[in-house]
């Protein structure tokens, strides 16, 4: 965002508020729906994000970039629905949703049902995960943030964005093996 558009908003501009939820709402949708699993939840999450944002717009000073103080704040609206919810997530819906992926096109049925089914097992590895090792994750590889970005967006240091990374992958890596040696022998 730049900073013509920043002060437009921060003035109470329409156009430019409008601009500005225009060009973040998807990612932050998608963002939100990846953590809460829920597409309603995941809807007034982003709205809420998007209220929260425009009201601590003042106080965005540009340290790091607008859409990683943007994913900080959705990150916390969706944890505030975690809370009340009480219950963990999952990543199914939102990566096997087809109106969300950016898939290539057709394939043939039996490839597409690999696919599926390697999909599924991933996404119930990264389930598995606990929270701190699952963010990091979700933001790395279905949103392709930096690990600086990450780091900003979680309030970590970049060095423990790489811990978890890492860990979370032999994780993964183990989870999916296992996954992968029960469905051999079955």
């Amino acid at each position: 965002m730049d900073k013509d558009q920043l002060a437009k908003c921060r003035s109470g501009d329409p156009k430019a508020i409008e601009d500005l939820v225009h060009e973040h709402q998807a990612r932050i949708f998608r963002l939100c729906l990846s953590i809460l699993d829920d597409a309603a939840d995941a809807e007034d999450a982003t709205q809420e994000s998007f209220i929260a944002a425009l009201k601590a717009l003042k106080n965005y000073r540009g340290d790091s970039a607008f859409h990683t103080w943007l994913f900080s704040i959705a990150i916390n609206t969706s944890r505030h629905y975690l809370r009340q919810r009480k219950r963990r997530t999952v990543l199914t819906n939102t990566l096997a949703d087809p109106s969300i992926s950016h898939g290539t096109g057709k394939q043939n049925p039996e490839r597409e049902f690999m696919e599926t089914e390697k999909s599924q097992a991933l996404l119930q590895a990264i389930n598995n995960l606990d929270e701190k090792h699952r963010l990091p994750i979700i933001l790395r590889y279905y949103h392709d943030l930096s690990t600086q970005e990450i780091a900003e967006t979680l309030g970590v240091n970049v060095g423990t964005i790489h811990s978890r990374l890492s860990i979370a992958r032999e994780r993964l890596g183990g989870d999916l093996k296992r996954t992968q040696g029960i469905n051999r022998t079955t």
